[in-house]
């Protein structure tokens, strides 16, 4: 766990150390890692999520992009009392978020957006899936993008959320 932090901490500072700006046309490419914390309904069984999520970004101008994500999230499962004396080990649960949207650029660096599309919950022998929405801010850089994001998945007349932190490396790039 601290190593993890550790990394995180290095990514952010790198990003902070470097300037970016797309235009019109542009399009990257990026992966990376996820640290998740459940809030909500989420929370009640599930403790920390960490995972791998894939992006490509495209510029329409030099302040509005069109992004694209996907990729895996594993909640760990967490001890669950009961009462009684009795205790339930939730099992683990695996997010795929399939979303779409746009962000803006009011400076270089910094953006704000939100991402619509579809989200699954598996694990434990069960499965919810429903709409997901995923508003977002953060930090572009050269080679990194840092967003700060909250999930939500509208699955069987409630909601599966989480605030996220995800550290993404850009690979390639440049001009359609």
């Amino acid at each position: 766990m601290k190593k993890t932090v550790l990394a995180l901490a290095i990514i952010c500072a790198s990003a902070m150390t470097s300037q970016a700006q797309m235009t019109e046309g542009d399009f990257t490419f990026s992966a990376g890692v996820q640290l998740a914390l459940p809030t909500g309904n989420l929370n009640t069984t599930n403790s920390f999520g960490i995972g791998g999520i894939i992006q490509g970004e495209y510029a329409f101008t030099e302040n509005v992009t069109g992004v694209a994500t996907s990729g895996y999230t594993d909640f760990f499962g967490k001890s669950v009392d009961l009462g009684y004396g009795y205790t339930y080990k939730a099992p683990a649960v695996g997010h795929i978020p399939v979303i779409v949207g746009a962000r803006y650029y009011p400076s270089e660096q910094f953006f704000f957006g939100a991402q619509i599309g579809f989200g699954d919950y598996t694990g434990g022998g069960a499965s919810a899936s429903g709409f997901e929405y995923r508003p977002q801010i953060g930090y572009n850089a050269d080679q990194f993008q840092v967003i700060l994001a909250y999930d939500g998945v509208s699955a069987n007349g409630g909601s599966l959320t989480y605030l996220g932190l995800t550290a993404l490396y850009k690979f390639g790039g440049g001009k359609k």
